[in-house]
């Protein structure tokens, strides 16, 4: 796929702002990105007619059908609906996972815009989403059952729940973050609550060996986004279970710069360490810092293509 020289160059500013970033320790320098409603395109750019052909997408995407899978999950209607193919078809397992895009990407359209259809349609599809989650009684929230994870917790095959449970989170978590949401933070924290209280039965059982195994399987983002939600809460537990997804594999051999990156998949480690560099931005942890800076090092002199790609 070819990549345009702006993309690249954006990429590279992008990659500079963050390394300097976390030079210096615990010295941050407190860069903060601008809120998305603070910035107006101007009418007519390439990069309102770039925001309007996402927007012209999210409204093509029906509401219910993305729904379909959350709500048999939830033993509710699905409405008369029929589920889409692809990434949510009823028979994939990673299903689910396109809707925290959907609740994230609706967000940032709405924030770019203000396009009254797509708030209508993002407030519709939380309020739904919260009714599954209700029906559960649990916290429970997903396109798939909970015996996923018993499956996964007996190191059964099965693909990356914790994968798609990231998207919703970090879906919910912009849907209120960017679009003020009264209901999604909420539902956010519910679900890091159940899957903490499950965590930290399987590690009471089986030690923590086994939950070191466990998350050998691709969890995306899982330690960025309870990250944020501690931020946002202040709730201890949400910082203790995001820890708990700061993979030791990976960040033991980065924090004695040691590296061990050649062979391991660039979609499953690269959220990883954007999530330890939450840790230092969120806590102080300036051991995170320095295996974020490392791992940028790795990648910027020795793993990066000419055309700014390393993936």
């Amino acid at each position: 796929m070819a990549v345009s020289p702006l993309s690249f160059i954006t990429f590279l500013q992008f990659l500079l702002l963050f390394s300097v970033s976390l030079v210096g320790g615990s010295e941050p320098l407190g860069i903060e990105e601008f809120a998305m409603v603070d910035v107006q395109l101007t009418p007519g750019s390439a990069f309102m007619q770039a925001t309007q052909l996402n927007l012209d997408y999210l409204l093509m995407l029906n509401p219910d059908q993305l729904l379909y899978s959350f709500r048999i999950t939830a033993n509710l209607s699905t409405q008369g609906a029929k589920p889409y193919g692809g990434w949510e078809a009823p028979n994939i397992e990673l299903r689910g996972h396109f809707v925290g895009h959907y609740l994230s990407a609706t967000a940032m359209a709405w924030a770019s815009t203000r396009n009254a259809t797509i708030k209508k349609n993002m407030d519709y599809v939380v309020g739904e989403l919260k009714k599954c989650q209700d029906a559960m009684k649990t916290g429970y929230l997903s396109a798939f059952p909970t015996s996923w994870f018993d499956r996964l917790e007996n190191l059964q095959s099965v693909w990356a729940p914790y994968y798609t449970i990231h998207k919703i989170m970090a879906g919910l978590y912009d849907q209120h973050r960017i679009a003020n949401n009264p209901d999604s933070l909420q539902m956010a924290v519910d679900i890091a609550k159940y899957f903490y209280a499950r965590t930290t039965e399987v590690i009471a059982r089986n030690t923590s060996a086994l939950w070191e195994q466990i998350i050998n399987n691709e969890f995306g983002g899982m330690n960025e986004v309870l990250y944020n939600l501690y931020k946002e809460t202040g709730q201890d537990f949400l910082a203790d279970f995001a820890h708990l997804f700061d993979k030791p594999v990976l960040m033991g051999p980065l924090a004695v710069n040691a590296d061990l990156l050649t062979g391991l998949h660039a979609n499953t480690h690269i959220p990883e360490v954007i999530g330890a560099a939450r840790r230092f931005e969120v806590l102080q942890d300036p051991t995170y810092s320095d295996i974020v800076t490392y791992f940028l090092h790795l990648i910027n002199s020795t793993r990066t293509y000419a055309t700014g790609g390393s993936n």
